[in-house]
């Protein structure tokens, strides 16, 4: 399962940075939103008999809390922001790979002071790493 739920966020995210960089420029980027979002509910419909095979709904809802509100409202702001970068102009090689470097190196602080996970000499030389491969994609193209 490891491997697998991996493989399904790789293919996912490839299918949805393929699928945000091909909607036209002229399409409202709520309206393109929203109607992601109705296709993800169908498709999700679609998964309860595979992922929720002799779960009750009722009892599985009220298991839920408020940071089900919190999923919802950050994958918004995140289907909007991806549409916008792309319409800003920048490419689906840097966009993705920029964003979620940064979110990565935030969710580091996050993690240390909010849940206490341990900032080792590994995980710094890591962060350093980062910054220096964010510096090296975001910088201009030059020509050969």
């Amino acid at each position: 399962m490891l491997w697998f739920s991996l493989a399904l966020v790789v293919v996912g995210n490839v299918v949805y940075q393929l699928g945000q960089r091909a909607i036209p420029r002229d399409a409202n980027p709520v309206v393109a939103t929203l109607a992601a979002y109705v296709v993800a509910m169908i498709v999700t419909l679609g998964m309860l008999p595979f992922f929720a095979r002799g779960v009750a709904l009722g009892p599985a809802w009220q298991k839920l809390n408020g940071s089900t509100i919190l999923v919802g409202v950050g994958a918004v702001v995140i289907e909007l922001g991806f549409l916008l970068v792309y319409r800003a102009g920048w490419g689906i090689s840097t966009a993705p790979l920029l964003a979620n470097s940064v979110v990565a190196l935030v969710l580091l602080g996050v993690g240390a002071v909010a849940f206490r996970e341990p900032i080792t000499m590994a995980r710094a030389a890591g962060v350093l790493l980062c910054l220096a491969g964010l510096w090296l994609v975001a910088r201009p193209a030059t020509s050969a």
